[in-house]
């Protein structure tokens, strides 16, 4: 069974038109795989400064808890005095 010309210029259009939705999707594939390498190279970019952010923070932290810690030791050490003492500057 032979096929009619108006037959195999339909299915030569049917190609055609898969052609253009493969080549369409490999374009969208592509695209894809570009904004994927921008965004890990953004949050990648985030990730570094937020470590930044947070050594700095752990520092402060730090040196804040110390001088707490001290000034807490200082004002039970005075009251401990006080009280030993029977009052201020003795």
């Amino acid at each position: 069974m032979s096929l009619e010309k108006d037959e195999l210029m339909l299915l030569g259009k049917i190609d055609g038109k898969l052609d253009g939705i493969t080549a369409h999707l490999n374009r969208q594939d592509q695209r894809i795989q570009e904004l994927d390498e921008r965004v890990d190279q953004r949050l990648n970019s985030i990730d570094t400064r937020l470590r930044e952010v947070e050594k700095k923070a752990a520092v402060a932290g730090a040196v804040s808890g110390g001088a707490v810690a001290v000034g807490t030791a200082l004002i039970v050490e005075g009251i401990k005095t006080y009280f030993r003492g029977g009052g201020l500057g003795n």
